[in-house]
């Protein structure tokens, strides 16, 4: 069923955020930040260009029912180590430099850490496994 002000026929932000975890997590691993960064970008984007039915206009992004990749802008880095992360209103993206992603919560529910997707990198280390303080933390 369609929320009030999408479009009938669209698939709602859920299903297509869905859809997003879908193909990244089939898709094949990076092998750096960079590689990871654009995987993560280039997917959102595609489902977003086609489910959507709407512009890709990042500059919107408050007006738009539109799902947007991280900004260079919201990039940090966590502290003591080479893992980044990118801050979102309802969830925290890392990044690993062998090309690990993890997308988080950003509040810890009853303590624990929610996660929404976790795509190890090339060398099939996990975000956790490069940095291990974030095996039961958001840093």
């Amino acid at each position: 069923m369609a929320s009030q002000g999408e479009p009938r026929g669209l698939p709602s932000k859920q299903e297509r955020l869905q859809g997003f975890f879908r193909r990244l997590d089939s898709a094949d691993a990076a092998a750096s930040f960079d590689e990871g960064y654009r995987l993560l970008c280039d997917t959102l984007d595609q489902v977003e260009d086609e489910l959507s039915g709407q512009p890709n206009e990042p500059e919107r992004w408050m007006t738009l029912d539109r799902m947007f990749p991280p900004q260079q802008d919201r990039m940090s880095s966590v502290a003591g180590s080479d893992v980044k992360r990118f801050d979102s209103l309802r969830h925290i993206t890392y990044i690993a430099p062998n090309g690990a992603i993890e997308i988080r919560r950003t509040r810890l529910v009853a303590g624990r850490v929610v996660v929404f997707l976790a795509k190890a990198g090339s060398d099939g280390r996990m975000v956790s496994d490069v940095e291990p303080r974030l095996s039961d933390r958001n840093l």
